[in-house]
């Protein structure tokens, strides 16, 4: 289930010390994807482990990370987990593909998520050719923003752009539709970059299209 563990990151977490926790296993493919390592379920680290991790990290790190690969495909196990994690004292953070909203609502339910950031892949006639699924996924996007939006738990909504892939009139049309949801908070967008490559062997994006657009705020 957990494939490794980031130590410390200052950039993961909204204004906490954290670590990351990466979970193996992925329900979707996307292109860009430069995690591809962490697609297949692997299990490289104990959960006793991470836990004796946190432990002697205590009074230091105020949160843990929760990503992947999609770590809510876990779904019990996951649940379980926090919990063990919440007993400890840490805040938690969710990332999530926003493909398994009856998981996020469980973990809200059982007062588990402290922020969560929700990727926004693609409008509904893109989402299948970008995350090689066949079952278009934003009805499940769409479920788990309205459970946070009833939540009222701090969360975001983050787009990877690939001009390849996605237009800026598809980001717009992405950002007016996150808001017709209901969402209010900033609508992040993250420019791909070709380091470790890409899951569908793209090239570099054309970034520059991003940068010129300023209406949205970039990572």
């Amino acid at each position: 289930m957990i494939a490794s563990l980031t130590p410390f990151t200052l950039l993961d977490y909204p204004s906490k010390l954290a670590c990351i926790v990466w979970f193996g296993g992925c329900n979707l493919r996307c292109q860009y994807c430069y995690n591809f390592e962490l697609l297949k379920p692997c299990k490289s680290l104990e959960e006793e482990k991470v836990l004796e991790f946190l432990k002697s990290r205590q009074g230091f790190l105020d949160g843990v990370v929760l990503s992947g690969g999609e770590c809510t495909i876990w779904g019990e196990r996951l649940i379980n987990f926090a919990q063990r994690i919440k007993d400890l004292g840490f805040c938690i953070k969710l990332d999530s593909n926003a493909t398994n909203p009856a998981v996020i609502e469980k973990m809200i339910d059982t007062s588990l998520l402290d922020y969560v950031a929700l990727d926004f892949k693609a409008p509904r006639e893109k989402y299948a050719y970008i995350c090689n699924t066949k079952d278009e996924k934003i009805d499940e996007f769409e479920q788990c923003v309205k459970i946070l939006n009833q939540a009222k738990i701090e969360y975001e909504i983050r787009t990877t752009f690939h001009s390849d892939l996605l237009s800026i009139e598809d980001l717009k049309w992405m950002e007016e539709y996150v808001q017709s949801l209901g969402y209010k908070g900033e609508y992040f967008v993250q420019g791909f970059v070709r380091d470790k490559g890409s899951l569908g062997n793209l090239d570099q994006s054309d970034n520059a299209l991003l940068i010129s657009c300023k209406k949205f705020i970039l990572r």
